[in-house]
């Protein structure tokens, strides 16, 4: 099972009912970065109503990876811009979404792909790097080094471009 779902952030600041840790975690944030998240975490609580899924405590791994208590479901969320992004799934996940851009440096592209990865790119650095974010956040280990060392050349990703507002997105996802 993997279900990928997208909306626009909204200016919601109400927090979906899970838990005092994850009430903790959101309440570190502020201005637009908490009504992003907030519009991401009640994406997935929506999503988990839709697959008539209780609402579950929600807890941090060291690394700071979200994941719920006591449970079989994974999920992860993401945002960008104007757009928030859930993936759920039966195994652990990965999804980033970013606004897609054609102004990079040629010198993020040597210092971010990998050899293999330089030799399939097709000039779209926006879906590599989507694909680098969910694999780092599906693993739970984040970006911790220069992103080269982090090759997506072997995986297989869902990939979809939306577009919202006058701007294109790429929404990415990974399953285990």
């Amino acid at each position: 099972m993997l279900v990928v779902d997208w909306k626009p952030v909204t200016e919601t600041e109400d927090l979906p009912p899970f838990g005092e840790e994850f009430a903790a975690h959101i309440n570190s944030y502020k201005g637009v970065a908490r009504r992003a998240s907030c519009s991401a975490w009640n994406l997935l609580y929506q999503m988990l109503a839709d697959l008539d899924i209780t609402p579950i405590h929600v807890a941090f791994t060291e690394t700071g990876k979200p994941y719920f208590k006591d449970s079989d479901i994974h999920f992860n969320i993401s945002h960008s811009k104007d757009v928030c992004v859930a993936a759920v799934a039966d195994r652990p996940v990965g999804v980033d979404v970013e606004v897609i851009k054609t102004d990079y440096k040629p010198h993020l592209i040597d210092r971010t792909l990998t050899d293999r990865e330089k030799a399939t790119f097709d000039g779209d650095f926006t879906r590599m790097w989507c694909r680098k974010e969910a694999l780092v956040k599906m693993s739970g280990e984040g970006i911790k080094s220069y992103p080269f060392n982090i090759d997506t050349t072997d995986r297989s990703f869902l990939e979809k471009q939306i577009e919202f507002n006058g701007s294109r997105y790429w929404i990415v996802s990974i399953l285990e």
